[in-house]
């Protein structure tokens, strides 16, 4: 028997089971998609009607400078975000919605109060936030976090933070899990204002905090300054 065209249809077959996996991991979970296209002075939504559940937002960066996709409630609450999406790609962001008003924020260049789209949803669908069991409120400093408690909090918490901006750059409040992914944050809150977001902690382990805005003296990142941080998260 001749071993090259059963060689060949072997290696045939393992080119075809990547690309299959692939096929297989690609076709995603969203209830349904909407089109958001950001450019240099605009936020455009394809529509601003959309059925509650989870929505994939498929952002296009057409603008001239990196950007991202912010998804917030109409309280100001960041539901979910996409970061250093450049010139001429494309990123997917899907979220959990319920009925209510919310708002996309297209931010060209990463940086400032970005442009916003409102839209609303409607329908039963959705998974609602579990309500938070505390409230943490703390201050961001030019570049530190004042009064931020973060002891004692367990798994499968769901807690709220509200950070007042006392310094003269605009901050933030970014939560990492043990694997280095971002479960909440209070986004980019300028000078003088008041910034919230809910968060649910998942499995224990050692979480991250940090602000990773660019401060323009320095050009370092926040957290390169002192706005960063671990803290633990027990078992329940």
């Amino acid at each position: 028997m001749n071993p090259l065209p059963q060689r060949a249809a072997t290696m045939a077959l393992a080119l075809l089971l990547p690309i299959a996996g692939l096929a297989a991991c690609s076709g995603g979970t969203a209830d349904s998609a909407t089109a958001v296209t950001g450019t240099d002075d605009a936020c455009t939504l394809d529509r601003d009607v959309i059925e509650a559940g989870k929505i994939d937002f498929e952002f296009t960066n057409n603008g001239k400078d990196v950007s991202e996709l912010y998804v917030l409630k109409d309280n100001g609450d960041v539901v979910g975000e996409v970061e250093n999406v450049t010139t001429g790609t494309s990123r997917t962001l899907t979220v959990d919605l319920v009925a209510g008003d919310y708002e996309v924020n297209c931010k060209p260049g990463m940086k400032g109060k970005g442009i916003s789209a409102d839209f609303t949803v409607t329908g039963d669908g959705g998974t609602a936030q579990a309500k938070p069991e505390r409230t943490v409120t703390f201050d961001a400093v030019d570049f530190t976090y004042e009064d931020l408690d973060l002891s004692s909090i367990k798994s499968g918490q769901t807690i709220r933070f509200e950070m007042t901006n006392s310094g003269t750059e605009p901050h933030e409040f970014e939560v990492l899990d043990s694997t280095g992914e971002p479960i909440g944050e209070v986004g980019a809150t300028e000078p003088g204002d008041t910034g919230g977001a809910t968060m649910t902690f998942g499995a224990p382990g050692k979480y991250t905090y940090q602000c990773i805005l660019i401060d323009p003296k320095t050009g370092k990142k926040h957290s390169m300054l002192g706005m960063t941080g671990t803290f633990p998260v027990a078992p329940a």
